[in-house]
């Protein structure tokens, strides 16, 4: 019996490193395409002048009651690419982290995380600072948690949840 907790805390901690590891790739990637190559063949550069939309809901609405009028890349790539891109924060964040296996948790997590990219945004003048790319990305982060508690629960007790004596 001893052998088999061993085992299953050797399987816990290379799972959990190999998360970490996964975690920054994409958090590297996410960096990368957010400050300096955004899509296509289309790279970031600093503007002069400040771009900013602070009215939630507003930039989600246009794209979808406007479809038919801008380009599919670039209404496909704010909407759904928003979400994508913090899908894993909240898929691995809980494998790496037990104190992230909570919903509160993760929708704060990533909701800092992505209000403090977009002060950054606004601060480097790249590109357009969003409060509905925050809540995208925010929606996205749950998301990935859930996509979490689904895997947890086909894979069974491998990944560890926080004990119940803590």
């Amino acid at each position: 019996m001893n052998l088999r907790i061993n085992n299953a805390k050797r399987i816990n901690i290379v799972i959990r490193i190999t998360a970490g590891i996964f975690f920054c790739m994409y958090f590297s990637f996410l960096l990368y395409r957010l400050f300096f190559y955004a899509y296509g063949q289309y790279f970031r550069f600093s503007s002069g002048e400040i771009s900013y939309n602070l009215i939630p809901f507003k930039t989600i609405l246009n794209y979808l009651n406007n479809t038919s009028l801008i380009d599919f890349d670039i209404w496909f790539f704010n909407l759904f690419g928003n979400v994508c891109a913090f899908m894993p924060m909240g898929f691995l964040l809980p494998v790496i982290f037990p104190r992230f296996q909570s919903f509160k948790a993760i929708a704060t997590v990533t909701f800092l995380a992505s209000f403090v990219l977009e002060i950054v945004q606004l601060w480097l003048r790249l590109g357009i600072a969003d409060i509905d790319d925050v809540i995208l990305n925010t929606f996205g982060g749950i998301l990935g948690y859930f996509l979490f508690i689904s895997f947890h629960k086909l894979v069974g007790q491998i990944i560890t949840v926080k004990s119940k004596s803590r």
